[in-house]
C-alpha cells in the first residue's frame, strides 16, 4: 500500500511539473512574438550616379513583421528636396510577414549643376519597430554627376576694339552659351580701367552690370553708352570681364570671356592741307572749296583760308575777310572765305535792293561768325583719316535797305565806304532792317582723307530756313537736293 502511495504521488508531481513546463513555455513564445523588429540599414553609405534617374533605398527588419507597421524615414544632407530629388513618401507601410522598407527616390538629372551632393535617410523610431544606434540607423548617398556645363563667351564683336568719346557710340556686344540656359541667371560684368559706370559710360542706360540670360536661351546683348567727350588726346581703356557670380549653371570661357575697348581721341595731323600760306599775309593756309554739281563733278572752285584752331582742338576755323566770301562774319579786315558758301545760296535778283559787296563779280552776304564749325575725328588710331562733323548751329545775316546801290565804282561804293566806317560790323550800319535771315545748319557729315596724293575732306551738310530768301533762286548747275524741308550740299575742300 506504501508503495503504491508513493507512486501516485510521484505521478502527480510528474503531472503537475508537465502542466508548469507547458504554461511557461507558451509564455515564452507569446513574448517573442510580441517582441518589435528593428529596422535598419544593411550599409552606412553608397554611391549613385544622378543620370541614372532613380534608385531604391532599402530599410531590413531584424525579423518579419509580425503585423502591418509603417516605417518612418527622415531626410537631410545637401541635396534638396523637389530640386534635386523627389520621394513619394517619408512613411513606408510594411505588411504583415515582409522584411523589407523600400523608399523609391526619383533623381531630378537635369536640375542638378553639382558634382558631389549627398542624400541622408534616417530610421525615424517608432512604436511598432525598434531603432538600434548599432545597427546602420543613417544611410547616406553620394550623388555624382559628371557636369558639362555651358560655356559663355562673347560673341560678335564690336567691328572695332576704339572708340572715340566725342562721337558718343553705342557699342553692342553678344554673349553666347554654347548650349541653351537651363535656368534663368545672371551674369556680372566685371568693370577695370579707366572709366566709371555711370560717369563715363552706362550700361543698358543705366548704373547696372548685371545681365540676364532667360532659360532656353543661347545668349543675350547689351548695350554700352560712351558718353560723349570733347576732349582731344584723351587715351582711356575698358576692360568687361564676365563673371557667372553665384551662378552654378554655367561657366565662363577662359579666352573669350573678356573684352578691352580703346577709349581716345587722337589729335588730328593737319600738316598735308596747310601746304601754302594764307591770301594777303592773313593768318592760315589757303585751301580751295567746290561745292558738288549736278554732273558729278566739282563746281565753282574758291579759295578761302583755314587753320587749326588751337583753342579747340580737331577744329578747322575760317579766317574772316571784308570782302565777304565768308559765313562766318565780317568783323575784320583779315582775309578769309566762305566754308560753307551759304553766300552762293542766297542769290537775289538784279531787282532785289539789298547790301552786298561788288568786288568779287557776285552777291554775297553778312554772316554771324563760327570759329569752330568742321570736326574731325580720327579713324581708330589712325589721325591722317577718320571723319568730319559738326554740332548743330544757326547763322544770321541782316539784310539792309540801302537805294541806288547799283551806282559807283566798285571801290566807291557807298555800302563798301559804310562798311568800312563801321569796321565791317553790320549791326553798326545806319541802313534800315529790311530782313534777318536765319540759316540753320542740322547736321554735318563727311570724311577726311589726307594719305592720298590729293588729300580731301568731303561732307554733306543739311539747311534749312524759314527765310524767304533762302534757296529761292538756287545757283545754277549746283546739285542741292531738297529732302523734306532740309537743303542738303555736298562740299570738297582740297589743299591749294
Amino acid at each position: 500500500m506504501k508503495n503504491s502511495l508513493t507512486i501516485r504521488r510521484m505521478s502527480v508531481i510528474i503531472s503537475l511539473f508537465a502542466i508548469i513546463t507547458s504554461i511557461t513555455s507558451c509564455e515564452k513564445i507569446d513574448n517573442v512574438s510580441n517582441y518589435s523588429p528593428s529596422v535598419y540599414f544593411d550599409t552606412k553609405e553608397s554611391t549613385i550616379n544622378t543620370q541614372s534617374g532613380a534608385f531604391e533605398i532599402i530599410a531590413k527588419l531584424s525579423r518579419p513583421a509580425p503585423e502591418d507597421i509603417s516605417v518612418k524615414f527622415a531626410f537631410s544632407g545637401t541635396a534638396v528636396e523637389n530640386d534635386h530629388y523627389t520621394i513619394a513618401s517619408r512613411e513606408i507601410l510594411v505588411e504583415k510577414g515582409e522584411s523589407e522598407a523600400i523608399i523609391n527616390v526619383t533623381l531630378l538629372n537635369d536640375n542638378i549643376w553639382d558634382p558631389d551632393l549627398t542624400l541622408k535617410a534616417t530610421i525615424v523610431p517608432g512604436t511598432d519597430y525598434a531603432v538600434n544606434p548599432e545597427m546602420n540607423p543613417e544611410y547616406t548617398v553620394h550623388l555624382t554627376k559628371e557636369i558639362v556645363l555651358p560655356v559663355l563667351s562673347f560673341g560678335n564683336q564690336p567691328e572695332n576694339e576704339h572708340t572715340n568719346p566725342f562721337l558718343a557710340e553705342k557699342l553692342v556686344f553678344t554673349i553666347n552659351l554654347d548650349t541653351p540656359a537651363a535656368y534663368d541667371s545672371e551674369v556680372a560684368l566685371n568693370i577695370e580701367g579707366d572709366l566709371t559706370i555711370g560717369a563715363d559710360f552706362l550700361i543698358n542706360g543705366g548704373n547696372n552690370n548685371r545681365i540676364t540670360l532667360p532659360k532656353g536661351t543661347t545668349g543675350n546683348t547689351f548695350e554700352v553708352q560712351i558718353m560723349k567727350r570733347d576732349a582731344v588726346g584723351v587715351e582711356k581703356h575698358l576692360k568687361l570681364t564676365l563673371d557667372r557670380g553665384t551662378s552654378k549653371y554655367f561657366a565662363v570661357s577662359t579666352e573669350k570671356g573678356s573684352f578691352t575697348v580703346r577709349v581716345s581721341d587722337p589729335e588730328i595731323g593737319f600738316a598735308p592741307i596747310q601746304k601754302m600760306a594764307a591770301l594777303l599775309g592773313g593768318s592760315g593756309f589757303q585751301i580751295e572749296q567746290a561745292v558738288k554739281a549736278t554732273d558729278g563733278t566739282w563746281s565753282g572752285k574758291v579759295v578761302v583760308n583755314l587753320c587749326y584752331n588751337v583753342s579747340a582742338k580737331n577744329y578747322l576755323r575760317s579766317y574772316k575777310n571784308m570782302s565777304l566770301n565768308t559765313a562766318f562774319g565780317c568783323q575784320s579786315n583779315s582775309p578769309g572765305g566762305d566754308v560753307l558758301r551759304l553766300a552762293d545760296m542766297l542769290s537775289f535778283a538784279t531787282t532785289d535792293t539789298v547790301i552786298a559787296d561788288y568786288g568779287v563779280g557776285k552777291t554775297t552776304r553778312f554772316f554771324s561768325p563760327s570759329d569752330s564749325l568742321l570736326r574731325f575725328v580720327a579713324m581708330d588710331e589712325d589721325i591722317m583719316r577718320g571723319t568730319v562733323t559738326s554740332k548743330p548751329q544757326k547763322f544770321t545775316a541782316n539784310i539792309v535797305l540801302k537805294p541806288n546801290w547799283e551806282t559807283g565804282t566798285n571801290g566807291n561804293k557807298q555800302w563798301h565806304i559804310d562798311s568800312k566806317a563801321t569796321n565791317g560790323i553790320i549791326a553798326n550800319s545806319t541802313y534800315p532792317v529790311i530782313s534777318t535771315i536765319v540759316v540753320e545748319l542740322v547736321k554735318l557729315e563727311g570724311t577726311f582723307d589726307f594719305t592720298q596724293t590729293v588729300p580731301e575732306i568731303v561732307f554733306d551738310a543739311w539747311f534749312k530756313s524759314s527765310s524767304p530768301y533762302f534757296m529761292r533762286i538756287q545757283p545754277a548747275l549746283l546739285d542741292i537736293r531738297k529732302e523734306g524741308e532740309l537743303y542738303r550740299v555736298s562740299y570738297r575742300y582740297t589743299p591749294r
